[in-house]
């Protein structure tokens, strides 16, 4: 039951980090109608109120018809295969279509309480509905309207089936069955000589347009019934068993089947037979756990096999897959898997899983293949061994392991245990299976024939855990010699009792044609207090390890069975036991949640692996050794580094019902993984660390082609193309340059145009000598502007497109964002505003969104309202913050005056500098802090002499009046130094 830890580890130990599901088997089956197209080789299952299509061909399911909230009781499909008629909890009808994607067409309600059965005429243009309410009704498939409604019935209407060649309809309710002619919409016959409920019933052919009726019941008799003019009984046939299920096969393709090739059996030399033959043959299943063929003639059995299902055998349906020839027969067992057999050689040839239930145990089969040999052949020279698996034992919670492809998932039954089968393990080179049940005995099974060849009796009780000797062979020299030693397999069960078997050579084991039997074992020896969980040999066939019930590990020599020591520390029952392939130590996996290592030299604990939530059901090392898998009830595998004993990484089960009962690892195999679990779904893993680590490497050069993408569109002046990039890659940072760069010069003209209007309408009345402007200061500033403009004269014409070409239109970048690019960016604003820095550009950015976006556009943002409340939040913080800054600038101006140094609030001549001092000074400041302007503006102009007056006039008339609001802006705020004044005074 361990893992294939043992396999060659590669070169260089590689620690996984990551594991992919490369198929999964979630079954198609849980109970209920099947229904099988021919035409379109399609098969219809219920699974947990969902109707799945399981194609032929591949016998998987493709695709699924459900509606949430309501469930499906029952279906029909067409002829064709196309359409779907489901019946459902809420007592509606509904029409799909099966394409690659079912899609909904109608929904309806047809009957006053839930409907039970529903069935399609040949030609798919009517449909036929049974209800609980007694009543049985025929639709227009096309319109959508009832065209019969037919009363009557003792009871529910259970089953509705048209007439395969007329306008006839059978309906069963209980043990009675009538029929209904759809012309006249009268009842053509009561049938009423079954004494129990009528279970099944099919239509047999005997030429041309003319058909039987054949109906199976539970009071053990099949009947067999005239459709002509009068409905009456033809022949009764006692099958001695409650009949679950019929069908109706006909014999004319099966008997020139035979004629061509020669078959065998009993059903072959039926049909091979002198004489007329019956048209069709009858197939019964029952409770009895066997398939019969009957001849509706003389009611004589045929042929019988015995039911190939688990369960105890019990069967449920049996359908016929070729009405033409006949040569395909399906039976559906209590097991919730499905047989298909072949005709006339009346054998299965496939097997479909529809429900596992839960599964207990899986464990890959390896298949080794030897290299081309070098010169050495020793153990330590030659060619290693490759090790792949292409399909995996499973064992689900009844009598039949399964060996399940891994491509498929399809199964091969191993038949003979006769009670639950609870423990499993191959050799080491896949040749050999031995499985352990409840039935207290253990079968060895060849992988290849899937043919038991050993039967081992002794155990008295359930044989809870196998493990053959697990030292693998180098090299195909030493495979060969291997071939002629005896097997040793150590098996445990609940009687508390280990056994170390010696079987027969691999080469006795092929030879013999019938199964040897060993009644006893070579070593026999009490290993535990309580049941004994598992039992795993080391790789190097030294050692025994047992896990029990008692909370112990124990170590044994192999194959004597001598006690080694024993490891305690776990603090309840231990589960699994595994070898590192590389290191002297061991890991075990109790009911405590914890998995421990184990040093085997001094049997004392190493590490101890915390992390799952419940019992610890199964421990498995990577063939690096350096790791260690875990499964557990909680539903998880987990992937630990055993140097640190950390977790890294966690892969949950997808199932309804959580919980991995058992993973099984073959290292070096293109499969690496298969696990199962209560959820009765089977995953098959592969390590996808190199994927993981080429994803990341292929990430990381996109992300660092997309950054040097941003700087390139900046560079060309696609500046929104930049920030929308940006935004997409989460770079916050390099959205606020590009914005601080390319946007924020705008701003500063914009807000600088609007201020000069409003610094020209308070100049005058900011202190009179204000507006008088010297006639030097105006042709300054006209030479600076000149100079200016011939500075941008001489610029190349490039950089003068590309300035222009990098104007951004924030509003216009706004409005072509999407809304999940709204989203983020709303959300990236939110965070700069939380920030005093960020804040202004947060703002901008806000405001623009409010103002740019209608109302419809900003609804559909998700967590807007939250963010503007953020947003008004923090706005009153920063308004608050830039008041109390404002306020301390006037302090500062206050004490820059009080010391004859303030900041000049008009540009005078020097030797008025001088006159006026830090009075003067001093009073301007109290006037701006007391708002005293007004009233020293109206003296100021007063004072202005004519001559000044004059001088402005003449300035006024050489420039334009920008300018001289320019200039004006430009003079109020310059702020002379010290130094400038001693400079001026010299």
């Amino acid at each position: 039951m361990a893992s294939e830890a043992e396999a060659a580890a590669p070169t260089g130990p590689v620690l996984s980090e990551a594991w992919a599901v490369d198929a999964r088997h979630v079954g198609c089956y849980t109970g209920g109608k099947i229904a099988w197209c021919e035409k379109a080789d399609l098969l219809g299952c219920l699974c947990d109120e969902e109707l799945h299509l399981v194609d032929a061909g591949s016998k998987a399911p493709t695709r699924q018809v459900a509606q949430e909230g309501d469930g499906v009781l029952t279906f029909a499909l067409d002829a064709s295969g196309t359409n779907a008629c489901t019946s459902h909890r809420s007592g509606l009808l509904r029409h799909f279509t099966i394409g690659e994607k079912p899609a909904l067409i109608r929904s309806w309600r047809g009957h006053e309480q839930v409907v039970a059965d529903v069935s399609f005429d040949a030609t798919g243009s009517l449909v036929a509905t049974g209800s609980v309410d007694r009543t049985a009704k025929v639709w227009d498939f096309t319109g959508y309207f009832c065209t019969h409604n037919f009363k009557g019935h003792p009871g529910i209407v259970s089953l509705a089936r048209f007439h395969p060649s007329k306008l006839r309809l059978v309906t069963i309710s209980e043990a009675e069955a009538r029929v209904w002619d759809l012309e006249t919409s009268q009842c053509m016959g009561v049938l009423q000589d079954h004494l129990a409920t009528i279970s099944s019933l099919c239509f047999g052919w005997i030429k041309d347009k003319t058909f039987e009726l054949v109906t199976g019941s539970r009071d053990q008799v099949v009947n067999v019934w005239q459709l002509e003019d009068k409905c009456k009984l033809v022949k009764s046939i006692p099958v001695f068993e409650q009949v679950e299920g019929v069908a109706a096969v006909p014999t004319k393709g099966l008997r020139q089947l035979c004629t061509e090739t020669q078959r065998q059996g009993a059903l072959a030399d039926w049909l091979q037979r002198d004489g007329k033959l019956a048209p069709y043959v009858i197939f019964t299943v029952g409770n009895k756990g066997l398939v019969r063929v009957w001849n509706p003639a003389d009611g004589k059995c045929i042929a019988s096999k015995d039911s190939p299902h688990a369960a105890k055998g019990e069967l449920r349906q049996v359908h016929c897959l070729d009405t033409a020839s006949g040569t395909k027969l399906m039976t559906v067992g209590e097991d919730m898997n499905l047989m298909v057999w072949t005709l006339p050689d009346f054998e299965v040839s496939s097997h479909v899983m529809g429900h596992n239930e839960e599964i207990l145990h899986v464990q890959l089969i390896p298949q080794l293949t030897w290299p081309e040999e070098s010169a050495g052949n020793s153990e330590t020279s030659g060619p290693r061994v490759k090790v792949s698996a292409d399909r995996f034992v499973c064992i689900a919670n009844d009598e039949h392991p399964r060996l399940v492809n891994c491509e498929g998932f399809g199964a091969t039954l191993l038949r003979g245990h006769t009670d639950i089968v609870i423990s499993c393990d191959v050799s080491p080179d896949g040749q050999w299976i031995a499985t352990g049940g409840k039935d207290q005995s253990i079968r060895v099974w060849s992988a290849e024939t899937s043919q038991m060849v050993c039967l081992l009796g002794g155990h008295a009780g359930a044989v809870s855990a196998l493990s053959f000797a697990k030292r693998r062979p180098r090299n195909a020299s030493i495979a060969a010699q291997q071939q002629q030693l005896p097997l040793h397999l150590v098996s445990a069960g609940q009687d508390k009792v280990m056994k170390i078997w010696e079987l027969p050579s691999a080469a006795k084991l092929m030879e013999n044609k019938a199964a040897a039997s060993i009644k006893k074992s070579k070593v026999t020896v009490i290993a535990h207090q309580k049941e004994v969980n598992d039992v795993l040999v080391s790789p190097n066939n030294k050692l025994v390890a047992s896990a029990g019930q008692d909370k112990l590990v124990r170590i044994w020599r192999f194959p004597e069975g001598d006690l080694l020591g024993e490891m305690a520390g776990h603090r309840r029952g231990v589960w699994s036991v595994a070898f590192s392939p590389i290191d002297q130590v061991l890991a075990s996996a109790s009911g405590d949640a914890t998995v421990r290592l184990w040093n085997l030299k001094d049997f004392k604990a190493i590490r101890v692996f915390q992390g799952h939530s419940s019992a610890v059901l199964r421990v498995s090392f990577l063939a690096n050794g350096m790791q260690l898998m875990s499964s557990s009830v909680d539903g998880l595998l987990k992937l630990w580094h055993i140097r640190t004993a950390e977790c890294a990484g966690t892969r949950a089960s997808l199932g309804k019902r959580r919980g991995i009962g058992h993973t099984s690892l073959l290292p070096g195999a293109a499969i690496t993984c298969v696990s199962g679990g209560a959820d009765s779904k089977l995953c098959i893993w592969h390590d996808a660390t190199q994927e993981l680590e080429k994803k990341r490497l292929d990430d990381k050069a996109e992300v660092a082609m997309k950054d040097s993408r941003i700087g390139v569109l900046v560079q060309e002046g696609k500046v929104e193309q930049a920030l929308t990039l940006a935004l997409d890659l989460n770079r916050p940072g390099q959205m606020r340059q590009i914005l601080l760069d390319n946007t924020m010069d705008a701003v500063g003209r914009v807000l600088f145009s609007k201020a000069l209007p409003a610094a020209a309408a308070t100049a005058p009345a900011s202190g009179g000598r204000a507006v008088a402007k010297k006639r030097g200061a105006k042709k300054r500033a006209r030479k600076a502007a000149e100079a200016e403009t011939r500075g941008n004269q001489d610029e190349p014409h490039e950089q003068k497109d590309t300035k222009g070409d990098r104007e951004v239109d924030l509003r216009r970048w706004v409005l072509s964002l999407s809304g999940e690019r709204l989203e983020k960016l709303v959300e990236l604003l939110d965070q700069w505003n939380s920030n005093r820095k960020m804040a202004p550009l947060a703002q901008m950015l806000f405001g623009i969104i409010l103002m740019s976006l209608p109302q419809e556009k900003l609804t559909t943002i998700e967590g807007m309202n939250t963010t503007c409340g953020s947003v008004l939040s923090y706005s009153s913080r920063h308004l608050a913050r830039v008041d109390s800054l404002l306020q301390k600038t006037f302090l500062f101006d206050l004490v820059l005056q009080s010391s004859g140094l303030g900041l000049a609030i008009q540009d005078e001549t020097d030797s008025q500098l001088e006159q006026a001092g830090a009075e003067v000074a001093l009073k301007r400041t109290m006037d701006v802090l007391l708002g005293s302007a007004d009233d020293d503006g109206e003296e100021g102009d007063e004072d202005v002499p004519a001559e000044d007056e004059e001088a402005v006039g003449e300035d006024a008339d050489e420039g334009s009046e920008d300018d001289e609001l320019v200039e004006d802006i430009l003079v109020t705020t310059s702020m002379p130094t010290p130094t400038k004044k001693r400079k001026k005074a010299a």
